[in-house]
């Protein structure tokens, strides 16, 4: 199995690196991994592989698209889920890094990509713009971050709150969904804020 070995992964046509502590590909390091088969027990709830120090880069078309980093993180390969602890992620667009995010918890979906992030959420894009929430979800596919738990969006200093968002990795197009709320300095940041309309005032 492609864990196992722990080469390159293609799934979806996305193809995938995994390198655990720093040391399974060119260019991560010279520490052996600190990686091993969890026990047999037989159930599908139970991990396949443990590793202490987790890296996996996922590409399209030779670009780099998010680079996943994590203490420790749990692999069911029967269940196409990658479980994680103490996790950042950073999203690349053009060759340059665009925001970096970081969470207690992170779940990747094998077979599509497609992430969760959980407690203590903060997705910082490199314009400053931090997103704080509990909980947000990353659409492969699409490209989107999406979440329907309150969100705090803090840019130049004007603070966005409401519920349920849809956005870009960059932050540049953020969508909040209900009860918007927005404090700002000026006009001009109000125009940066580009919240779904809704229940919610401004203040």
């Amino acid at each position: 199995m492609v864990y196992k070995t722990l080469r390159s992964l293609r799934l979806c046509g996305v193809l995938l690196f995994l390198c655990v502590s720093g040391g399974m590909l060119a260019g991560c390091g010279e520490e052996p991994p600190a990686v091993r088969l969890a026990p047999i027990t037989g159930g599908d709830q139970e991990p396949t592989m443990l590793f202490e120090g987790f890296h996996m880069v996922s590409t399209h078309a030779q670009e780099v698209e998010w680079e996943f980093y994590a203490r420790a993180a749990q692999i069911y390969e029967k269940n196409h889920l990658a479980k994680a602890q103490d996790i950042k992620v950073v999203y690349w667009r053009d060759g340059k890094i665009v925001s970096t995010l970081t969470a207690r918890r992170g779940i990747i979906r094998t077979d599509n990509n497609d992430m969760r992030a959980e407690e203590d959420v903060v997705l910082v894009s490199h314009e400053g713009v931090k997103l704080y929430t509990e909980r947000l979800n990353w659409n492969q596919e699409g490209e989107k971050l999406y979440t329907d738990l309150p969100v705090k969006i803090v840019r130049q200093g004007s603070v966005l709150t409401g519920v349920g968002l849809e956005a870009d990795s960059e932050l540049k197009h953020v969508n909040v969904l209900a009860d918007v709320n927005i404090r700002v300095k000026s006009l001009k940041e109000l125009e940066n804020f580009q919240a779904a309309p809704g229940p919610g005032k401004n203040e």
